[in-house]
Order: structure tokens, then sequence, then C-alpha cells
């Protein structure tokens, strides 16, 4: 299986491993999770804009989640 093939997988609602549709919950879920980053991302980017020194939390928590194993 492909990176290509898993992200089709998830497109088109079904689970990588058995082939089973994503319950309606999950998409919901995901949809919440996915407006909360956005806001995340926003609230961050005007309080950096409001105060500049705020980019240092930002930027060390951002270069925590991409360093998480």
């Amino acid at each position: 299986m492909t990176t290509t093939d898993d992200i089709s997988s998830t497109l088109s609602g079904e689970r990588p491993g058995d082939g089973t549709p994503v319950k309606k919950k999950h998409k919901a879920r995901r949809r919440v999770a996915k407006g909360l980053a956005w806001f995340a991302l926003l609230l961050t980017a005007v309080l950096v804009l409001a105060e500049p020194w705020l980019l240092l939390p930002a930027a060390a928590l951002l270069a925590a989640i991409a360093l998480w194993d």
C-alpha cells in the first residue's frame, strides 16, 4: 500500500487497514479537531501581531510538536 492509497482511502472515508467506512462520529470529531486547530492558529497569529515577543513560546511549541515521536 502506498501513500497515495492511504490518502485516497482516507478521503473516501475508508479505514486503511480493513476497508470499512469511517463512522460519522469520527468524521465529526475530525471536523471539530480541524476547526480547533485553525482557531488556535489564527488566535496565535493575532496575538503575535499584537505582541511580537509571543512568537517565542509559539515557535517553541511548534518545535516541540515537530520533534514529537
